[in-house]
């Protein structure tokens, strides 16, 4: 029920701003401030900035923790430096996703940023393993906001505006430390495909940090962005989420996502991945390029529109779309057969013909 949503730290501005409202896993969330093209084109020639709080914050620490952590992740958390973030699944006996984000890696805890739609159930997973291994785990969603810029120009803007330096940070290092008696944690990554940084700060300090960069810092400003335009942002840069490319029934493999896994230790779900792998997936992720044109949303798959090859065939379904305004035409992602995944390879998005594009370069974007 709409009394039931939380409201984000920022949700005072957002209204401010005139915000169009919506809803993501329980939160008012800000849809879009001056249209999701506008927004997204803002981004890619310069700079936007995101209300990601509703995405889950769960902090792991303990004697037992890198036991808990080898089990529970695909990615080599033993070997993962301190003040690094790595992209990473959480999978179930069946080699399905239970959720996919990033581990932060500081010196004394660990803190697992996942998806808004994932938060209780990958608490509920961490939780009983941390039984099982001696650690502690707990949620610290609510008691700190995110903030995510991103863009060519965010770098340099950021370096005119904060006390420290933001620019020479290597994609995946995390900055820990304390602004004006406030702990932040400053990854260097983005959904966007373009420089990003998402920074963690108590809600205490939510409101004043979102006006200062999007309203007081001058020419240094940065606009407010939606998730709507940020949905188009991460499809234009062929990256996957969940509920909509990623859930309990599809697979890392299938998903494009082998660069999360590694193989040398005894992950929950491995067995079943590495069977996987020995026969081959039966689908595949890809992206899909549809005919330039104006925006128009009839034009613009939908989530479960059915993909046909040049013969009728039906080979797989689209799972997002959008229009995106730096190529000029609708895209698409969808699961497909592996003989339809090549580049090239022409097939049907509902009735509208589409192209299958190369995942790794983002849609012909910047790569992340």
């Amino acid at each position: 029920m709409e009394e039931q949503l939380r409201n984000t730290p920022m949700h005072a501005q957002h209204e401010s701003l005139e915000a169009r409202m919506g809803e993501q896993a329980g939160w008012r969330v800000p849809l879009s401030f001056t249209g999701p093209l506008d927004e997204a084109a803002e981004v890619r020639r310069r700079a936007g900035v995101f209300d990601r709080t509703p995405e889950s914050r769960i902090r792991i620490r303990g004697d037992g923790a890198l036991n808990l952590l080898e089990r529970a992740f695909t990615h080599d958390a033993v070997r993962q430096e301190d003040d690094t973030a790595a992209a990473t699944c959480l999978l179930n006996e069946r080699a399905g996703v239970v959720d996919f984000g990033r581990l932060i890696r500081l010196e004394s805890f660990w803190v697992f940023a996942g998806a808004a739609c994932c938060r209780a159930k990958t608490l509920a997973h961490l939780q009983a393993l941390a039984e099982e291994y001696g650690a502690n785990v707990d949620d610290q969603t609510l008691k700190t906001c995110r903030i995510d810029v991103t863009g060519p120009a965010a770098p340099d803007i950021l370096g005119a505006v904060l006390p420290m330096s933001l620019s020479d940070l290597a994609e995946g290092a995390v900055k820990f430390g304390t602004l004006m008696v406030a702990r932040y944690i400053a990854a260097r990554v983005s959904f966007s495909g373009e420089w990003g940084i998402a920074v963690t700060i108590p809600n205490m300090m939510a409101s004043q940090a979102w006006r200062f960069i999007t309203r007081k810092a001058g020419e240094n400003a940065i606009r407010p962005c939606g998730s709507a335009a940020a949905d188009i942002l991460r499809v234009e840069a062929g990256l996957p989420a969940y509920g909509h490319e990623l859930n309990e029934t599809a697979d890392p493999l299938s998903a494009g996502l082998e660069g999360c896994i590694c193989w040398e230790h005894d992950f929950l779900g491995r067995e079943a991945l590495a069977a996987i792998r020995g026969r081959g997936p039966r689908r595949v992720r890809v992206g899909l390029l549809l005919p330039p044109g104006e925006p128009d949303a009839s034009a613009v798959p939908r989530m479960g529109d059915a993909i046909t090859d040049p013969h009728g065939r039906e080979v797989g379904g689209v799972t997002s779309g959008a229009y995106s305004p730096k190529l000029g035409r609708p895209i698409a992602q969808a699961y497909v057969t592996p003989d339809t995944a090549a580049p090239g390879t022409e097939l049907r998005a509902g009735a509208v013909k589409a192209q299958v594009a190369a995942m790794r370069d983002g849609m012909g974007l910047t790569a992340r």
